[in-house]
């Protein structure tokens, strides 16, 4: 008689995993992305409190995200190239083992040269996983299960960036914020050993050719040999660099808002950590939600009676966006603030999914996975690492309220702006895409 494999057995790279052992890999690896979004946005929710006990100015606050979302952005390519080729398990439990160990010494920490230092240290482990779990996951499901695994392996950034707010505010307040980091940094630990103990799925174990290699590409996207001769055929897509500054400008606001929402509300309206890691958890996680499923839903409509749908939704989310953002911002009460800001928000995340997906429709599949990498690192370096650094060096020269007003609302109007190009564009780059794959 047949007896099922545990789960968690030790097999080399190149195993077929039974489906136990790969529902089980995805749970540890949908708790890690959690566990990646906690310890990214937890120090965000005590910025009070590290800026009252090191005496930091609102730039070097700035500057700890920044530094870690500058390596992160750095690294993900070569880290990305790594797990390519190296036994993906082993790579995810490397990193993990690194984040989890920088996180927790985070609390130990007693200058800023240190806690940056730490943070530096979170962005190398952070880099690391997304490409190799993503890859992991194309290998241990069917493709007409794939999707629908991605998605909820998505829904881990949502889940961990609201926690890690939520998190933050309350156990600084009761414990002081040296515990923050001790919390949430220890149980990665755990998931790395799980992760290691996980069966390694042999590549493009369901299907022929590079279907499963594309699909992680494309949700996550790396930089080959032939980047610079894709790059001079992306120079002749307009609707490619129309996406790219959308992706700056998107990660712009995005970095900005996880990074100074909460010490906002902590000196605009009064409230105290654990109240405003409640309303920034509660404002950003289902604003997020709705707008992503919104966007996402109202795209692929419109799309079925216009080339040009996903790119409208993606120009009214912004141009809508940019208003709204400034209103908010510039009410004093906070239920009217909260109220607006996260209208704001479902507009500002309604862009996410038909992005991607614009990506996919102009670009044909051969250069899908360098175009993904080639975006999101610009989208790194020039948005959400460098906002939280340039928000706070005009925060100290103003307040954190007209730092906010000035730069979230012009960021969504020029974003909008340079789609209404794209609106222009996109029915020719996609006619052009579909024609080389006829040739």
């Amino acid at each position: 008689m047949r007896t099922a494999t545990p789960p968690t057995t030790h097999k080399q790279d190149g195993a077929h995993p039974s489906r136990e052992q790969a529902r089980f890999a995805f749970y540890v690896l949908l708790a890690i992305n959690i566990l990646n979004y906690v310890d990214r946005s937890v120090i965000s929710s005590i910025f009070p409190k590290l800026q009252a006990e090191f005496g930091l100015s609102d730039a070097k606050l700035g500057l700890l995200n920044s530094s870690f979302l500058l390596i992160y952005g750095l690294c993900t390519l070569p880290l990305g190239v790594w797990a390519d080729k190296g036994v993906r398990k082993n790579i995810v439990a490397v990193c993990v083992t690194i984040w989890s160990i920088a996180t927790a010494l985070g609390g130990f920490t007693r200058n800023f040269v240190q806690l940056f230092i730490t943070r530096a240290f979170l962005g190398i482990g952070e880099a690391g996983y997304a490409p190799a779990s993503l890859s992991m996951i194309g290998d241990y499901f069917p493709k007409e299960q794939r999707g629908r695994m991605l998605s909820l392996w998505s829904i881990g950034n949502l889940i961990g960036t609201a926690l890690g707010l939520l998190i933050g505010g309350h156990v600084a307040e009761a414990w002081g914020w040296r515990w923050v980091f001790y919390l949430v940094g220890l149980p990665g630990l755990l998931t790395a050993f799980l992760i290691w103990r996980v069966t390694e799925p042999k590549r493009g174990a369901f299907e022929q050719g590079h279907d499963t290699e594309n699909e992680a590409a494309l949700a996550h996207g790396s930089i080959g040999a032939d980047f610079f001769k894709i790059f001079k055929k992306l120079l002749l897509i307009p609707t490619y660099w129309v996406i790219v500054a959308a992706f700056i400008c998107s990660f712009f606001i995005t970095g900005a808002a996880l990074t100074w929402v909460p010490t906002f509300l902590v000196r605009e309206f009064g409230q105290t950590l654990s109240q405003a890691s409640n309303i920034s958890s509660g404002v950003l996680g289902a604003g997020s939600l709705v707008g992503t499923l919104f966007g996402g839903w109202l795209a692929d409509s419109l799309q079925r009676r216009m080339p040009q749908g996903r790119m409208l939704v993606t120009t009214i989310a912004f141009l809508a966006g940019a208003p709204l953002t400034w209103l908010a911002l510039s009410f004093h009460q906070l239920p009217i603030f909260i109220t607006i800001f996260v209208i704001a928000i479902i507009c500002l995340t309604m862009c996410l999914g038909p992005i991607q997906a614009i990506v996919q429709d102009i670009i044909s599949p051969t250069m899908r996975s360098t175009a993904v990498g080639l975006a999101l690192l610009l989208g790194h370096l020039l948005g959400d690492a460098a906002s939280p650094l340039i928000i706070g060096i005009i925060s100290d020269r103003t307040s954190i309220g007209f730092a906010m007003r000035l730069c979230a609302p012009l960021c969504l109007l020029l974003a909008g702006l340079v789609c209404l190009i794209g609106l222009r564009t996109v029915n020719k780059d996609m006619q052009n895409m579909e024609a080389q794959l006829h040739k």
